[in-house]
């Protein structure tokens, strides 16, 4: 039996999938539009308890709370628990795939797969090109999580060809890497390279996309770990044009987030040992 993966390459499989389920919320989602979806689902599913349809909805509104919300997980496997054949396949599928994230973000590895192996099946004959590629890509995470690096190689090749956009592809290949190069098997990170280096050499947009993301990321680097003589002047318009450029990508808006939270908190302790001072004076 192949190892698992080390836990801090698991726990970044975890934190890409929660980030892909965050990112898939309709844009003109609110916390109040998402309550209440929570509030007429529960109410669908009091009127109708084996009403499956209204536990799937209910599923799916826990999971746009949040991801590793542990209600979504109950419905899920109280859904499951009574069945889902009175759904049509697509319904189906996705019963299977939210049952397989919440699996695999609880870390049951093992079911997890066996419930995206279930949706897959389903979505096979009616399923979305969007929707396939978002089960393999969660095979390609449950696989790589149980060390089986092989079948998430061939996962990784199917959704590379169900992907619609750029990006899209570029995403995947991040959660692949963040996967087969922590098995601790050198051979796993070749065969990976030589799966996405194909790819980009057969697919000319994604090549020039994924290469302008490397250039914003050396241009970065280069400002940040440049010698003295090199250093570029510090000005407001250097520094406003570096944080736009940060802000608008979104491959390095999770950083800049992060660095505003930090200062926002600095900025509180600061604040409050000025008070501190002044009460003691």
């Amino acid at each position: 039996m192949a190892p698992h993966l080390k836990a801090d390459a698991i726990e970044k499989l975890k934190s890409d999938w929660v980030s892909e389920g965050l990112n898939d919320r309709p844009e003109d989602a609110t916390k109040w539009s998402i309550q209440s979806g929570v509030i007429a689902a529960k109410e669908k599913v009091r009127a109708d308890e084996e009403d499956s349809g209204a536990l799937l909805q209910l599923a799916e509104a826990y999971a746009l709370i949040h991801p590793t919300d542990k209600r979504c997980l109950n419905v899920c496997d109280r859904l499951m628990a009574m069945g889902v054949r009175t759904l049509d396949l697509q319904k189906q599928g996705c019963a299977h795939q939210l049952h397989g994230r919440c699996l695999f973000l609880a870390g049951r590895f093992e079911e997890s797969l066996q419930a995206l192996v279930r949706a897959r099946a389903c979505f096979k004959d009616m399923g979305t090109r969007a929707l396939r590629r978002q089960n393999n890509a969660g095979l390609l995470r449950a696989y790589a999580a149980l060390g089986r690096s092989r079948e998430a190689a061939e996962r990784l090749e199917v959704a590379f060809t169900l992907c619609e956009k750029e990006d899209d592809c570029i995403e995947l290949y991040m959660d692949a890497k963040s996967a087969l190069e922590h098995t601790g098997v050198s051979r796993d990170a070749e065969v990976l390279d030589d799966i996405w280096y194909v790819w980009l050499d057969t697919h000319g947009d994604v090549k020039a996309k994924f290469e302008s993301y490397q250039d914003m990321c050396s241009s970065m680097a280069g400002r940040l770990a440049s010698g003295p003589e090199e250093r570029p002047a510090l000005s407001w318009s250097s520094v406003g044009e570096a944080m736009k450029e940060m802000v608008e990508d979104k491959m390095f808006r999770p950083v800049f987030q992060v660095l505003l939270s930090l200062l926002a908190i600095n900025l509180a302790v600061l604040a409050m040992m000025q008070l501190s001072k002044r009460a003691g004076g």
